[in-house]
């Protein structure tokens, strides 16, 4: 009877922890410029499919794209184009998020570009 209860016990505590839920964990990125034209963004592997969107500061959508970070990503951005003003690189694991912020600016004879954490 000892023998049946303690398994039992076992089988309890065993299956307890494999009901616990595999939540996507917040994503590990990092972005850096390249010159004043390029935004690099590199995201650690992890068996996730990711939201990478730019977005401007009132909210506009200038890129998204699902991408499988299976095998992480490194993915440049031309910002050449871009006026003047804050923008936002964001990649979205499920309910996780994190965000890269730079600011374009208008420096006279040449454009500025500033990294924000």
């Amino acid at each position: 009877m000892k023998k049946i209860l303690l398994l039992m016990l076992g089988l309890a505590a065993s299956s307890a922890s494999f009901a616990t839920t595999n939540e996507p964990s917040k994503p590990v990125a990092t972005a850096s410029l390249i010159g004043t034209d390029k935004v690099k963004l590199v995201v650690a592997p992890q068996p996730a499919t990711a939201t990478v969107a730019l977005n401007d500061d009132q909210g506009h959508i200038l890129y998204s794209s699902n991408v499988n970070l299976r095998d992480g990503i490194k993915q440049q951005f031309d910002i050449s184009k871009l006026n003047t003003g804050v923008y936002r690189l964001s990649i979205a694991v499920g309910k996780e998020r994190i965000v890269k912020a730079f600011t374009v600016t208008e420096v006279p004879s040449h454009q500025l570009v500033t990294l924000q954490d």
